[in-house]
């Protein structure tokens, strides 16, 4: 019997233990393509690969599918806010609101960790999501990086921590970032940044014009190894 509770209270210590990261399907909720940058997409658009990444750091997986409000943020270490939705993706786009900017500003300030990733010109909804970057000083530009003829690909290397071991980032058709002067860019090519980090308060906004790593590229070059050292740092 004693053994019995033992276990019961190693697992209530474990599921404690484990660090919320949490994906925002509510306003990257594509009704012509469900799955797209999804926990349960495990086709080239969807984030299953990623989610196995986070669990195998101790993580453990949600989904808002609502406003984002602090009872939705109520432990909560990360949050991801990937390519939120235009009316060319769904029929409904749901754009992030002022009180929502204000229930995430909060959250981070007192710790959370806050990850924007943003898409191309064209792929994803600009004028709100910026309203939300912009507290953290930094905006997506409604454009495409790098500026050339067909698929535009990036391979850009970095030398910021995260990069340890891992100095090769594969993006395609990225939004470039403008920063303001106390943001951390964490990997820039010919002088544009790419990958920025804000620490706000007790809390980080990490930021990237590109989906990045679904499951098409996360293998691409060094983008897993990349995500795993960014991840592990948000968690921590």
């Amino acid at each position: 019997m004693h053994k019995l509770w033992l276990v019961i209270l190693l697992c209530v210590v474990n599921v404690k233990a484990q660090k919320v990261v949490a994906l925002d399907g509510f306003h990257n909720n594509e009704s012509k393509m469900p799955d797209h940058y999804q926990w349960d997409g495990i086709r080239p658009g969807g984030f299953s690969e990623l989610g196995k990444l986070l669990v195998g750091l101790g993580a453990q997986l949600s989904t808002i599918r609502q406003r984002i409000t602090p009872p939705a943020l109520a432990g909560v270490r990360v949050l991801i806010i990937v390519d939120p939705d235009t009316p060319a993706e769904t029929a409904d786009p749901q754009y992030i609101l002022q009180d929502e900017i204000a229930a995430i500003d909060g959250w981070v300030r007192s710790g959370g960790r806050l990850v924007l990733l943003g898409n191309d010109k064209g792929n994803a909804e600009f004028e709100h999501f910026n309203q939300l970057a912009s507290r953290f000083g930094i905006e997506f530009l409604e454009e495409t990086y790098p500026k050339v003829k067909g698929k535009g690909i990036l391979i850009a290397k970095g030398d910021s921590p995260i990069f340890e071991g891992a100095p090769e980032a594969y993006l395609v058709e990225v939004a470039p970032l403008k920063l303001s002067a106390e943001v951390q860019v964490l990997l820039a090519d010919q002088g544009t940044p790419i990958m920025a980090l804000a620490h706000v308060g007790k809390g980080e906004v990490f930021a990237l014009g590109d989906p990045w790593i679904y499951n098409e590229y996360i293998d691409h070059k060094n983008n897993r190894a990349i995500a795993t050292n960014l991840f592990r740092n948000l968690l921590k």
